[in-house]
């Protein structure tokens, strides 16, 4: 093929080129035509792909373990509704070792290999010829049947062996313990925070379970995939149960704790036994949010803060995030729901608490509503995913650079959102003579509790000394004292309705935190209520720890106790040296809010001296009210 000056060869015409006129050879240019064609069809293939990568949808039901096999590759054309699904929420498919829900967003390099083997394009035969029709999950490492445990244990039993397995089953308590401890924890810790999405499911499996045992002899009916016919998912989750439920019981505080730290260490061994980082599951993600909640009732938030963010991940695995697919039955949709919005609940009260980026905080959330309730008439559960909600939105803008004013019209809708969820509430959430029954008494003193607390962080600028001449100050310091009072009056409330409001971390740490902040801004001065509910807090908290072991404390009640009590005491010395004085010049009470130095002072000169030096040692004098209360808390170095 050759070219010459006035045209090119192609095949065995000429081109000829004259004023701008090209001729050729009726094949040839038919030739090229057709080229330009198989171009075209190409490119259009290859954009046709590209876009198919969000619209790949599971066959049939992504949720069923059951079923063929749930290879995109082979997956039929979905509907309208599934396309419009993948391509806002991602793919939910299958794992076929677990048989559990995998969650794929739609943009990922999995998601578009999906979209290249599946359907006509020129690409289908070589990608379903590399993976054989199979499951691509292996090739990105999201389902690895070889996977082991990363964490095992080097030095005692096997892993995943008979041996553990026959120490977990003989860790089980007895038929009496066991049913005592479940009711426990139903009708206590699962009213108040309802981590397991279907309790009454639970129940019936676990008594079941407890007559398979029973008619089992030695050994029988253990191996190392199941114990009397349950796998170690669920056996877990009843551990966790038990732990939870042991913390509600009436056992003497020493017992009760160690029996539950022995129910939580059995209960994360089945999270190892299941290799639970690789394989989680529905029952797994509700083991680790009970184990959270337990954990942080024994004063260590701190770790189950960091346990939330394994948890998140794990739930982001299983596409709990994400709505499911339209072809998903509604009871499963109703699981997945629960437990994703359990999950946030307990983020939210510890992310709030600690100030502390959420895990889930750059996740927009649907707040999900019951068809059968309505304005005056919503749940406890309903409320609490909506205050949820609000407290998760508070802690994702607190991120964000506000000026005064920007700050004050977000404070406002908030303020708006929080009166919208007690306008829309049940009767007796609202007023505790219209309970009926002790479950209407618990949640009507816990939504009053975290309603309280949440708006007392909402308006907790308000108090700073850096604002303090803000209009922003002056709107909503009312507010933020009124709350922080309220917070404390319904620990007290919850107090009253059961015990366990004393073991509680998020009831006792918001009414600690909220005594603190009213005694350290002097509102026990001016305000007989306030004084009132602090006096019974320092009481309840001091009743409840008088035959323990100092040493055995948690270390944050016992300072924030002490500091309570010297707080008071400074009130009466400082009220005392008034009257005595008789002098006018002393500042209004209505003014007084004590410093740094008049902390510093009282708690270094107290009798027992449980603090060595202050905690405020190395605070400004005008460090916020705020500050110097987290300071209290955890000393000088707030680690929590």
């Amino acid at each position: 093929m050759g070219l010459g000056q006035n045209g090119q060869d192609f095949s065995n015409g000429m081109v000829h080129i004259h004023g701008g006129t090209v001729t050729l050879p009726r094949e040839d240019w038919e030739r090229i035509c057709a080229k330009l064609q198989q171009a075209e069809k190409s490119l259009g293939e290859l954009k046709n792909s590209i876009s198919s990568v969000s619209e790949v949808a599971p066959p049939i039901n992504g949720f069923s373990p059951s079923g063929s096999s749930n290879t995109p590759l082979a997956a039929a054309a979905p509907i309208d509704g599934e396309h419009s699904h993948v391509r806002t929420q991602g793919i939910h498919t299958r794992n076929d070792i677990t048989g559990q829900t995998i969650h794929i967003g739609p943009s990922s390099v999995p998601a578009l290999v999906m979209a290249l083997g599946r359907g006509d394009t020129q690409w289908a035969p070589g990608v379903q010829d590399l993976l054989g029709k199979k499951s691509m999950l292996p090739i990105f490492g999201l389902d690895n049947e070889s996977a082991t445990y990363p964490f095992v244990d080097l030095w005692g039993l096997p892993h995943g062996s008979i041996l553990r397995a026959n120490e977990l089953a003989n860790a089980l308590p007895s038929d009496s313990e066991c049913l005592s401890f479940f009711r426990s924890y139903r009708e206590t810790a699962h009213v108040v925070y309802p981590a397991v999405a279907d309790i009454e499911s639970i129940e019936s499996d676990l008594l079941l379970f407890l007559i398979n045992r029973a008619s089992s002899q030695g050994t029988d009916g253990i191996t190392d995939q199941q114990i009397y016919g349950k796998d170690f998912h669920w056996i877990g989750l009843v551990f966790a149960i038990l732990a939870s439920g042991c913390q509600c019981s009436t056992l003497s505080r020493r017992e009760r704790e160690l029996t539950s730290q022995v129910y939580v260490c059995c209960s994360f061994e089945c999270l190892r036994f299941t290799n639970f980082l690789s394989h989680a599951n529905l029952e797994n993600i509700q083991t680790l949010l009970i184990l959270g909640n337990v954990i942080s009732n024994n004063m260590n938030a701190g770790v189950a803060w960091s346990l939330m963010g394994l948890t998140v991940r794990l739930s982001q695995t299983l596409g709990l995030h994400r709505m499911c697919p339209p072809s998903t039955p509604v009871q499963q949709k109703i699981i997945r729901s629960k437990v994703w919005w359990a999950l946030l609940w307990q983020d939210s009260l510890l992310s709030v608490s600690y100030d502390r980026a959420s895990s889930t905080t750059t996740i927009d959330h649907t707040v999900p509503l019951s068809q059968h309730t309505a304005q005056g008439t919503r749940t406890y559960v309903e409320s609490m995913y909506r205050l949820c909600k609000v407290g998760l939105d508070i802690v994702r803008e607190r991120q964000r650079p506000q000026n005064s004013h920007d700050a004050l019209i977000r404070i406002t809708e908030h303020r708006n959102e929080l009166q919208e969820i007690m306008v829309d509430a049940a009767d007796y959430l609202k007023d505790s003579r219209r309970c009926r029954s002790m479950r209407d008494q618990l949640e009507h003193w816990a939504l009053y509790l975290h309603i309280s607390y949440i708006t007392s962080e909402l308006c907790r600028p308000a108090i700073s000394p850096a604002t303090a001449g803000l209009d922003l100050s002056k709107t909503l310091r009312k507010s933020c004292i009124d709350s922080l009072t309220n917070t404390v009056e319904a620990f007290l409330g919850l107090q009253n309705m059961t015990p366990f409001a004393t073991r509680s971390w998020s009831a006792v740490h918001r009414s600690l935190s909220s005594a603190l902040l009213l005694g350290i801004l002097g509102e026990h001065n001016r305000n007989e209520r306030a004084r009132g509910l602090l006096q019974n807090v320092v009481q309840v908290l001091t009743d409840v720890t008088k035959d323990v072991d100092p040493a055995e404390l948690a270390t944050p009640i016992t300072r924030s106790v002490s500091a309570l009590e010297r707080l008071l005491s400074i009130t009466s010395t400082h009220r005392r040296k008034t009257s005595e004085s008789g002098s006018g010049s002393q500042a209004s009470p209505t003014m007084h809010v004590f410093t740094a130095d008049d902390i510093n002072s009282a708690l270094q000169n107290g009798d027992g001296n449980i603090f060595g030096q202050s905690p405020l040692v190395g605070l400004d004098l005008d460090s916020s009210p705020y500050a110097l209360m987290e300071s209290i808390v955890w000393g000088a170095q707030k680690t929590p």
